[in-house]
């Protein structure tokens, strides 16, 4: 089986890279005869390499949410059919998470090198992209607009050098004292809704932020993803709130909505950024559709 390894050297203030060349390249030589790999220079690189290698039958990405967005992208623009095995080594780690993959080298290395595969969903997504030109891109694990998106923009900037749930609480923490709700306007599966929300999140994973449980009910190959919304509430109430989001228990909060979905477009008269994977990658409008199965995916 022809493999590309593709390592993110500056995932999680270069512990990906550090740790690849003390651990993770000796076991993957233990499970793996012989690969391929590719050290990334910058954003957009890995997408840039997959897209020109179609050829391989596996690839593994070494590295967190946004590599491995950047890999099924390639992917899928260079018409590639290799399933994917993760060693998740980022900020977030959140779809790992929804895997239930354990932050065990050798255990993620042995299941990313296995032969077990299952097929999840992706999320075919249609927004305007940095510099206002209409895009088009798939997202794996988590689509989110509005106050999400400001957070990761603040984590980006801050580069906290602590955990991704701890970066994302102080960016949280940050933000909350500046935000305010955008107004938006979102059709789901043909039923129009408008309101104030802080965010609106469509998940095809259960996590978020680096360990946030925005979406506890959603399922990675149910052919849906889930809407969660939160809306318009007073910041005392929002930050009292907000724990129950790491618990998965916020659902039943009434300024919450929840929703599974097919298909949704989503506008607003103001400008919302978007967050695909936990990297900011345009604003609204937006439209998104589920892909079933569209992606192999190691498994253990």
């Amino acid at each position: 089986m022809k493999t590309l390894v593709v390592v993110n050297p500056n995932a999680s203030h270069g512990e990906a890279g550090r740790d690849f060349e003390k651990s993770i390249s000796s076991l993957l030589r233990e499970e793996i005869a012989d690969y391929d790999i590719h050290i990334t220079t910058g954003p957009e690189d890995a997408l840039s390499f997959v897209t020109k290698n179609p050829n391989y039958d596996r690839i593994i990405s070494v590295g967190g949410d946004g590599t491995l967005n950047e890999i099924v992208n390639g992917m899928i623009k260079g018409k590639s059919n290799a399933s994917v095995g993760i060693v998740a080594l980022g900020s977030g780690n959140d779809l790992a998470r929804t895997i239930n993959l354990k932050h065990n080298y050798r255990e993620m290395v042995k299941i990313a090198a296995g032969e077990n595969v299952r097929k999840i969903d992706l999320l075919k997504v249609s927004y305007v992209d940095m510099n206002g030109v209409k895009a088009s891109r798939y997202a794996v694990n988590v689509v989110g607009a509005g106050f999400d998106a400001a957070i990761t923009v603040r984590m980006i900037k801050s580069r906290f050098k602590t955990s991704g749930k701890m970066a994302y609480l102080l960016s949280f923490l940050i933000e909350f004292f500046t935000s305010k709700t955008y107004p938006l306007t979102f059709i789901v599966d043909g039923e129009e809704t408008s309101g104030s929300y802080f965010f609106l999140t469509m998940a095809n994973g259960n996590y978020f932020g680096g360990g946030m449980r925005i979406a506890p009910k959603a399922l990675v190959d149910d052919g849906y993803f889930d809407v969660v919304g939160v809306s318009k509430m007073s910041k005392l109430r929002l930050l009292y709130h907000f724990p129950k989001i790491y618990r998965g228990e916020h659902l039943v909060v009434d300024t919450v909505s929840y929703r599974t979905a097919k298909n949704i477009s989503l506008k607003s008269d103001r400008d919302v950024i978007i967050q695909m994977d936990g990297e900011v990658v345009g604003s609204l409008p937006m439209e998104i559709s589920i892909c079933e199965k569209a992606l192999k995916i190691a498994s253990a």
